[in-house]
């Protein structure tokens, strides 16, 4: 009773040898196909790190054709908020921290668009500032704000102000109007940032740009918004307690993994060239006057709109470039009026 029979091979019948080769078989099966995997997940990873560190562009080849003039790439302060302020023959920024406008964002845009090419310009924090503030004041973060970008003409001042903008920020974002999303390419003092527009459409990263870190690659291209694609786009800066050097070329100050020809150095057909609106280099004040709740700032818009060069000072124009710097305003019920709004932001000074 404890013994039991085993069947040999000779008894097993043809229907059981079948069954047994059907399973070995499928067996074989799985092995060849584990090892297949195996095998392309080895190729894949050994070309994922022949391809690691290897650089997405391509040097840039000669060009014989005519270029910008020499020293006409620069910052256009009429296009310009009123506390950025020139240092060194405008290659330098520095910015007015007294009395409140530490806490507003100060803003320039180049005088030269890029509509075609392949170009980058560099920016350089010198210094950061650690403006006085009143005890009791709100401090609205971050106190030091670097935005790095490039706009459209018809655009805002204001990086992250409407579509037709886009900027890398000091904190490691990328932001579009209301698209912020993470990069981790943070940069700080003394570190030379380089922003590259591709708009060759021969090369594989056309409408892209990418930023890069005394001089290493710190973001892949990325694409252009559709709102910005086949637009001439000027390089614009925003910063806010800080000093900084703005480098158009011709000589780079971090080298690249490979060539690269900076703004200085363009084609004339490549960009567009703003000229200066002020012949005599001096500028016009306007002062309004009007009896109130008369449609005094209804007069303003369509002035402003017929004279794009002029830039407004008023209570109401204060509130709005401090929204814009991240500053908002407690609106209360009745507080003020249309032609004097009330500030209710919590910064003392302003």
């Amino acid at each position: 009773s404890g013994f039991f029979r085993l069947k040999t091979p000779v008894q097993r019948s043809a229907a059981g040898w079948r069954r047994i080769m059907a399973e070995m078989e499928v067996e074989e099966s799985k092995d060849l196909n584990e090892e297949k995997k195996e095998e392309v997940a080895k190729d894949e990873a050994q070309e994922a790190e022949g391809n690691e560190g290897k650089e997405l562009e391509a040097d840039a080849p000669s060009d014989a054709r005519p270029k910008v003039k020499a020293g006409s790439v620069a910052l256009n302060f009429e296009e310009s908020t009123l506390n950025a302020v020139p240092v060194n023959g405008g290659k330098m920024l520095m910015s007015l921290t007294e009395g409140g406008m530490q806490h507003l964002l100060a803003c320039v845009r180049a005088n030269t668009g890029i509509k075609s090419g392949r170009y980058m310009f560099e920016v350089r924090i010198l210094e950061t500032l650690q403006p006085f503030e009143q005890p009791g004041a709100r401090v609205y973060m971050p106190r030091q704000l670097l935005r790095v970008g490039l706009s459209q003409s018809s655009s805002s001042l204001f990086l992250a102000d409407g579509l037709e903008n886009l900027s890398f920020d000091c904190d490691g974002t990328f932001v579009h109007h209301k698209s912020r999303t993470r990069t981790n390419a943070k940069f700080w003092k003394d570190q030379t940032v380089a922003l590259l527009l591709n708009l060759d459409p021969k090369s594989p990263n056309a409408n892209t740009v990418s930023l890069f870190i005394d001089g290493q690659r710190a973001t892949e291209p990325i694409q252009l918004p559709e709102e910005m694609k086949g637009k001439t786009l000027y390089p614009t800066v925003n910063y806010k307690n800080m000093s900084l050097e703005v480098n158009f070329g011709p000589v780079p100050r971090a080298a690249l993994p490979f060539t690269c020809h900076m703004l200085q150095q363009a084609a004339a057909e490549d960009v567009e060239v703003k000229a200066s609106t002020r012949k005599d280099g001096k500028s016009d004040f306007v002062l309004p006057v009007a009896l109130p709740d008369m449609g005094y700032f209804d007069w303003v818009d369509k002035f402003l709109a017929e004279n794009p060069g002029y830039v407004e000072l008023s209570d109401r124009m204060i509130l709005d470039w401090a929204a814009k710097s991240g500053i908002w305003n407690r609106k209360n019920a009745g507080a003020g009026s249309n032609d004097k709004p009330e500030a209710n932001t919590g910064v003392i000074a302003i």
